[in-house]
């Protein structure tokens, strides 16, 4: 999973667990049980699909909050699960939590940001905007809904599945999510709580640029220098970028940070340990009952 504008890969996430295996050169049989042991530890649960946010004419925004020492973190993500726009969390060890949402304003985007920042009585708070691909698609038709819906939940849900469930054939309900996929207005991730992984430590590691004209240098480095250990990574805002990197040892997390403090292109840098992760894309599925129409009058308003 990688932020396409810097590392060219993608998420194939119906490649078969035989072709997985072939890629390591490992045993289908050693592949299906590591697999089968991820789902069963809850790092990996399942594949969930996702609407553009800007089908609906919004944005995206990050938070990254230090809470005060002893709070209560857990009725604070209680309340945050609540806000309209918040769409994914993620709790790490410590005081630290983040927070991604959804804006279709700059009063939006505000409002948002000062109801986290009442939520949690944030002692720092670092911000970011995500840039998006464009959604493509003008209407969403009834057949376009239903399948979105009917893969929702369970996205590597098979095409002859979901056709039998809407009647329809599986070449028109790939052809059709095949298309929204080149349009940008679907988009599948993970069910990851990469904290559960045994025998890895996830680490994130955050940093701010000392200038613009030192981001495009500094995401190479970064990218080059953790190949190794690099999971996945966002590099969209122009001020601030991250990287989730796997460490084999909590001593390699201090050489991580030191490595990032020591760049000439990095003014601050910093690391957090993830524990869990929270997604509601329900919360863009519910919107479709605006459907076609609805979208593309918030889109033509927008514009």
């Amino acid at each position: 999973m990688s932020d396409r504008s810097v590392a060219q890969s993608g998420t194939q996430f119906r490649s078969s667990l035989r072709t997985i295996a072939s890629r390591f050169g490992a045993d289908d049989t050693t592949v299906r049980n590591r697999y089968k042991k991820l789902q069963e530890s809850g790092a990996m649960s399942g594949w969930k699909l996702m609407i553009n946010p800007t089908f609906f004419a919004c944005r995206m925004g990050e938070i990254m909050v230090d809470v005060e020492s002893g709070s209560a973190k857990a009725d604070m993500i209680r309340k945050l699960k609540l806000v309209d726009g918040v769409i994914m969390l993620m709790n790490f060890y410590g005081k630290s939590m983040w927070i991604m949402f959804m804006y279709n304003s700059d009063e939006s985007y505000s409002r948002t940001v000062e109801l986290v920042s009442r939520i949690t009585n944030a002692e720092t708070m670092i911000k970011a905007r995500m840039a998006l691909p464009r959604s493509e698609t003008e209407r969403l038709t009834e057949t376009d809904v239903a399948i979105i819906r009917a893969l929702s939940n369970d996205a590597r849900k098979s095409y002859i599945l979901v056709a039998k469930e809407l009647g329809l054939s599986p070449k028109a309900v790939q052809k059709r999510v095949d298309g929204l996929r080149r349009e940008n207005t679907i988009f599948t991730f993970p069910s990851l709580n990469i904290g559960r992984v045994r025998g890895l430590i996830p680490v994130s590691l955050s940093y701010v640029y000392s200038n613009k004209e030192a981001k495009s240098l500094v995401d190479r480095e970064v990218l080059s220098h953790f190949e190794g250990s690099y999971l996945w990574g966002g590099f969209s805002d122009p001020n601030y970028g991250f990287v989730m990197l796997s460490a084999p040892t909590m001593a390699d997390i201090q050489d991580f940070l030191e490595w990032a403090k020591s760049q000439q292109g990095i003014a601050s840098a910093r690391v957090d340990i993830p524990l869990e992760q929270f997604s509601f894309p329900e919360k863009l599925i519910e919107r479709l009952g605006e459907r076609s129409e609805g979208a593309s009058l918030l889109r033509e308003e927008s514009s």
